[in-house]
């Protein structure tokens, strides 16, 4: 099901709303009460787009972690190793945990619920082997489910 564009206005002005106030009060203090006021929108319109708040949590999880491996690449540029956008990658993650306690409640959040933390295993497992693929023999078995 496609979503119109007011949708998507709606979809964006939740989730920078979501944004803003995760950073201020903290993934667990945001109450719905507060997104909805401050997103100006109806309990219906939020729960067409995203069911509550832990479906906000699994989209800003997966636009966290197809820019932080892509702003990995762009700091680690063509010419050096792979093995350099791992590491920038991980340096990002790192500092921005360090930045703000409630980003780090965020992240803390995203590692343990266990549908989230088995999106970030497959996504990270995928990127590693877009890194070190080239490195390494063709994934058999289980390991194929990965990508």
């Amino acid at each position: 099901m496609a979503i119109r564009s007011d949708g998507l206005q709606t979809k964006k002005r939740i989730l920078q709303t979501c944004v803003r106030l995760f950073l201020e009060n903290g993934y667990h203090q945001t109450t719905m009460a507060q997104i909805l006021k401050a997103a100006q929108v109806s309990s219906s319109s939020f729960q067409n787009l995203f069911h509550n708040k832990d479906g906000v949590l699994m989209e800003l999880v997966e636009f966290m972690f197809e820019n932080q491996f892509s702003i990995a690449r762009s700091v680690a540029g063509a010419a050096l190793p792979p093995v350099y956008v791992y590491a920038a990658e991980t340096a990002l993650q790192i500092t921005l945990t360090e930045l703000n306690e409630n980003l780090r409640e965020i992240y803390l959040e995203a590692y343990t619920q266990e549908h989230l933390l088995d999106y970030i295993q497959r996504a990270t497992a995928r990127e590693l082997y877009r890194i070190f693929g080239p490195y390494q023999p063709e994934p058999t078995g289980q390991e194929k489910r990965l990508f």
